[in-house]
Order: C-alpha cells, then sequence, then structure tokens
C-alpha cells in the first residue's frame, strides 16, 4: 500500500492512514472466501524470494526493496503479458488509491479539493420495513425478491389489488434520513459487494445497486425510454406499443421532466463540445423534485428529492399494506410439481442467524440481473438459460483537465447527453454522458505509473470532467455460481464491443477537446495522456493502437441486464412473453435481467415500465 501511496512533503503514507488494515477488513467483509485466498496467495508470492525470481528476475522479498525498486516491480507487473499479474496490479491499485482518498478524513480527499456538500435536513422515511427473526414462517399471496426499480413497481402493482405483499431484500435498510453524502459509507451500505463488484477477471468494475430501494437510490436519475430500433426488437418477442401507456405512467409517478437538468462543470463541458462539434445534443430527463445543487446522488439523496421508489412506489407498497424484510437474501424459490409443470410455493430466504420461510402463490424475481439468476440455478429451475445471456453496457472513460474548476462532485449528476453515435453498426453503438466523480472514484480509475505522477493529476481533480462513451453490447456474458456457491459474472467484451469501445473513446477526445480541455487521459496501463502542445492524431492513433485489453484498460458496467430474459422458446429464454418463467406456474420476471435484449440507454425507466406490465399479467393469472 505504501508503495502505491508513499507519503511525502506532509503527506501520510498509506500504512499512517491505516489503508492496509482497512483493505483487508473490506475484502474480509465481502464474504468471499476464494477472494480473500487470492489476496493472501498474491501476499505471500510479493514476499518469497523464489516466486519474485520467477515474477521479476531477481530472488528478493518485496518488503525489502527500495520505494524506486518497488514502484518499478509493480509497474512489472501492470505491464506483464500475464494477465493474472495485471488483475493483481489492478486490484491492489484500485482498492488502495480508493481508500485513500475516499476516507472522509484523509489528507489526500483536500488534496484533491474536494468540498463536502452542505448537509440537507433529512427527510423522514415512508416504509414499513422489519428485519425477520430466524426460523420464521411468513403467510403471503404474493412475494417479490429485490426492492429495486422492478420489484418495487411489482409490489405495489400487487399490493394495490389487495394482495398480502412481502418484499425480500438482501441489504439491510438506510433510510433517507440516515444517507449522509460521504463517498465510502455510501459505497459501503448501497452498492452490490460494497462497491468493489467486478468480473471474474476483475477487467470491469460493476456498478449496482444493493438496498433497500435498489438502484433507483444510488442511480444518476437518467430516465430515457427505449430507443425505436430496440423497441423493435422486443416487438418480435411480444411486448409491443402498450409500453407507452406504462412509460407515461412511470414518468408521472416518478415526475420526469427536464426542467431540473442544470449543467454541472462536467455537463456544461459536454454540451459546450458537443455544440462546437455539431453534434447532437439534448437535455437529459431526470426523476427529481425539488432537487439542489449538493452532488452526492450517487450514494443516496439524503433531502428526498430524488424519486427513487424509497418515495414512490416502494413507499405506495407499504402504504397499501406491504412489508418490507430487508437483510433476508432469497436462496431458493420453493415448488412443487403441478401436473405438467411446476407450481410455486414461496422462497427460502437467508437471514441474520438462519434462514425464514415465506410461503405464496406468486412470486417476482426482481432481484437484478446479477443475483437474479443466481436464485434460479441455486433452485434448480431454469438451469439452461438462467445467466447465459448477460448484457452490461460496457463503458469506456476519458478524463478532460480544463483550466477552470469543474468540481465534479458538484451539481446535477447528468444534465445532457447525445446520441450522434447510437448507431453505427444498425441497432448498436454509444451513447455519450458525462460521469459525476469523487475523489476515490477518481483515484481509483487513473491510472498509476508512479506515486509523484498519480499525486499530480490528482491535484488536478477539481478540474477534472469524466465523459462516457455507454456501449451497447451483442457479445453477451454469464452469470453463474463458483465453487464457494458465490455469484460470478463472466464477461469479456468482443470484438464488435471493443471497436465500440475504441471508436467511443476516440469521439470522446474531440468532444474534449472541442470544450477546451488541455489535457486528456485515457484509463490505460501505461498511462497514455495527450499534454498541452502533443499531437492529437498520434494520441489517438495510439488508443486504436492499444485497444481494449483485460486489465490494460478501466472499464466500468452500471447496466447490468437479460440474464433470465423474456423469449418465445425456453430453449434460449427464462421467461414466456407475459414474463412467466417457463414451466413454472406463479413465477415472474420483472426486472432488467427479463429484457429480451440491451436497452442502449439508461434502463430504470424501461424497468419500470415492463415490471408494471408483467404486473398486470400476474394479477390477471391469478
Amino acid at each position: 500500500m505504501d508503495t502505491f501511496v508513499p507519503g511525502g512533503d506532509g503527506l501520510p503514507s498509506a500504512s499512517a492512514l491505516g489503508i492496509h488494515d482497512l483493505l483487508l477488513s473490506e475484502v474480509r467483509a465481502l464474504g468471499r472466501p476464494s477472494f480473500e485466498a487470492q489476496l493472501g496467495l498474491l501476499l505471500r508470492l510479493v514476499e518469497s524470494p523464489a516466486a519474485n525470481l520467477a515474477l521479476v528476475g531477481r530472488p528478493v522479498r518485496f518488503s525489502r526493496l527500495s520505494l524506486p525498486d518497488r514502484q518499478a516491480y509493480l509497474r512489472r507487473l501492470a505491464a506483464s503479458p500475464l494477465p493474472l499479474k495485471r488483475t493483481a496490479f489492478q486490484d491492489l491499485k484500485r482498492l488502495t488509491l480508493l481508500l485513500a482518498y475516499g476516507l472522509e478524513a484523509s489528507p489526500y480527499r483536500d488534496l484533491a479539493g474536494y468540498v463536502p456538500p452542505a448537509a440537507d435536513p433529512p427527510d423522514r422515511s415512508r416504509l414499513t420495513v422489519r428485519t425477520p427473526a430466524a426460523g420464521e414462517v411468513v403467510e403471503a399471496d404474493a412475494v417479490v425478491i429485490g426492492s429495486g426499480a422492478g420489484g418495487s413497481v411489482a409490489a405495489a402493482a400487487l399490493a394495490a389489488a389487495g394482495k398480502r405483499v412481502i418484499v425480500l431484500e438482501r441489504a439491510a435498510h438506510v433510510s433517507e434520513e440516515a444517507f449522509g453524502g460521504a463517498e465510502l459509507p455510501g459505497l459501503v451500505a448501497l452498492f452490490l459487494d460494497r462497491g468493489l463488484a467486478a468480473t471474474d477477471d476483475r477487467a470491469i468494475a460493476i456498478r449496482a445497486g444493493s438496498a433497500v430501494g435498489g438502484g433507483t437510490v444510488v442511480n444518476w436519475s437518467t430516465s430515457l425510454r427505449l430507443p425505436a430500433a430496440v423497441r423493435e426488437e422486443w416487438r418480435a418477442v411480444g411486448i409491443d406499443g402498450e409500453l407507452d401507456g406504462l412509460y407515461d405512467e412511470v414518468e408521472r409517478v416518478l415526475d420526469v421532466d427536464t426542467d431540473e437538468s442544470e449543467r454541472n462543470g462536467p455537463n456544461a463541458a459536454l454540451e459546450r463540445g458537443l455544440n462546437r462539434l455539431g453534434l447532437d445534443s439534448r437535455v437529459v430527463p431526470r426523476n427529481v423534485r425539488a432537487c439542489g445543487d449538493c452532488g452526492p446522488c450517487a450514494v443516496g439523496c439524503r433531502r428526498g428529492a430524488k424519486r427513487s421508489t424509497l418515495r414512490t412506489y416502494l413507499a405506495d407498497a407499504c402504504r397499501d399494506g406491504a412489508t418490507v424484510l430487508d437483510r433476508a437474501e432469497a436462496r431458493r424459490i420453493l415448488v412443487r410439481n403441478d401436473g405438467p409443470g411446476q407450481r410455486v410455493e414461496g422462497v427460502l430466504a437467508a437471514v441474520p442467524g438462519g434462514e425464514i420461510t415465506v410461503r405464496a402463490p406468486l412470486v417476482a424475481l426482481a432481484g437484478g440481473a446479477i443475483l437474479a439468476p443466481a436464485v434460479l440455478l441455486r433452485s434448480g429451475l431454469a438451469r439452461e438459460t438462467a445467466g447465459r445471456s448477460l448484457f452490461i453496457h460496457p463503458v469506456a472513460a476519458i478524463a478532460g483537465t480544463y483550466d477552470d474548476r469543474i468540481d465534479p462532485w458538484q451539481g446535477v449528476p447528468q444534465a445532457v447527453m447525445s446520441e450522434a453515435y447510437g448507431e453505427v453498426d444498425g441497432a448498436y453503438g454509444f451513447r455519450i454522458e458525462a460521469a459525476p466523480t469523487h475523489p476515490g472514484l477518481i483515484a481509483s480509475g487513473l491510472p498509476w505509473w508512479t506515486g509523484a505522477d498519480h499525486l499530480a493529476a490528482m491535484g488536478d481533480a477539481a478540474r477534472t470532467a469524466a465523459f462516457l462513451a455507454i456501449v451497447r453490447d451483442r457479445s453477451g456474458g454469464r452469470v453463474d455460481l463458483d465453487r464457494d456457491g458465490m455469484v460470478r459474472v463472466r464477461y469479456r467484451p468482443g470484438a464488435a464491443e471493443r471497436r465500440l469501445l475504441v471508436r467511443g473513446m476516440v469521439e470522446l477526445a474531440r468532444i474534449h477537446r472541442a470544450a477546451g480541455a488541455r489535457r486528456l487521459t485515457t484509463l490505460h496501463t501505461p498511462p497514455l495522456a495527450l499534454e498541452p502542445g502533443g499531437s492529437f492524431e498520434a494520441f489517438t492513433a495510439e488508443i486504436e493502437r492499444r485497444g481494449v485489453v483485460p486489465n490494460r484498460i478501466m472499464l466500468f458496467t452500471a447496466h447490468q441486464m437479460s440474464s433470465c430474459r423474456i423469449g418465445t422458446s425456453p430453449r434460449d429464454s427464462v421467461a414466456d412473453p407475459d414474463g412467466r418463467v417457463w414451466g413454472v406456474r406463479g413465477l415472474y420476471v420483472t426486472d432488467a435481467s427479463a429484457f429480451p435484449s440491451p436497452s442502449g440507454v439508461n434502463p430504470m425507466l424501461t424497468i419500470m415500465a415492463l415490471a408494471a406490465r408483467t404486473a398486470g399479467r400476474m394479477l390477471a393469472a391469478s
């Protein structure tokens, strides 16, 4: 840790901040034995003279090297042709820098120029939530697995129809009045794997909400409908124009409009660059009411301005009698043989100290595209199709540093977007958006080559904006279970995705340059930057030459979908056109995992509209 963050000139080292202890505690808190074992193996290897003779050609313990030699050692790992070495480097680098710059009391956060927002007065929770006791047997008319965008809409519809509804949520409830706005506590409390989730090769960071309210609590409020070309794909599996009326209703409930999409620093720069290049630019519709200019939207809206399901559908469900059971992770769906096929009987869930059983003849599976297929696989249902068609909208970023302060952590997170390249290959392409960033995220994303270089780059954090190319992918990945029974995400961008990611980075660089950025940085390792006076053509040529190689460039995903998709045949889909799992009466999929194909745009609004459609089918069938 001290090799990444050595301190000096009045700044403490990582160990002086306690980063090494914090990192180990975070890894242990994940509850992933295989990941903890891999970390232990790595630490033993770097201290083994014999292993280092093979790794770096010197029979020496890492801890006995000088700081320059330790940094050179890490650079050899980072640039290695062996994927495992690059993975080891990137894991340690990202974790160390996230913690060093994300800690509230860290002087590195101050060095980045971060100014915490003033805490808004807390808003009061309107939910009925309790943590169940081990051994409970709960009777209900319907059980909803997951409390996010899809689960909350289904719960509200079922409760409004007079059904006794239980909502199972694996995360502990954090109410709006408890949101503090700090980066690290927010990641730990509100995100999958405490904000550290990634694909199995650690090459793509996964941002997925894991909270009461799901992703609606932590997303950036971008509320978009399906593009026309994707609507045509969905029509082929029976999802037709009825979505329009459902979109209208969801937008009414969520208060979606463009009235509160003021441009903060990154969005103003994006709009300026797009306009100067004559590219498509549109204002982002957002689901907010009385939004301010604070900025910690990605770790929960304390004032309650974000119209998440905490304030809309989940609150409505509780008003109509539904109960949310938090810290209750659905493990298996209970079914019985019933003539030709099976019928659902309820859900077995893990809770502190044991398990509970919720008995119900209706189940809405809405655990998210990563966790929903795991429930089916553990239940022995849809074994041949669950988890087999995961799409994630892989994202590449370019950072632009400007002369004036950008303050990427303040204001509206996303207010401007472009669809100029949304359909460069038929219905496939990439959308361009700006990203809100906080010091830990910036530090973990920026390349590291020496401690001094990274420190200098972070000194410009307040003047740096991140633009995103969000790719609609056609090469699906897979969700399955590892040997510990934990969820594993296996995804590699295919040739088409790699081409679009590279094209996206080039276009983002053009937009930054047009907007007036004085320095451009990719997220490649070794670092790739365009300094003032450098050749733009050489810079973009190098982006194209390097391409997209696992753990040679940092990629992200904030949109996961289609892992339990709707289709017309049980051979290649989990659910029928009504959202019912093939061969299991009473079991429906009501979240992004049901998408027949990737949405191409931020999925929240479509998750909700599709969930409302499926909930109508559930009620009609029951």
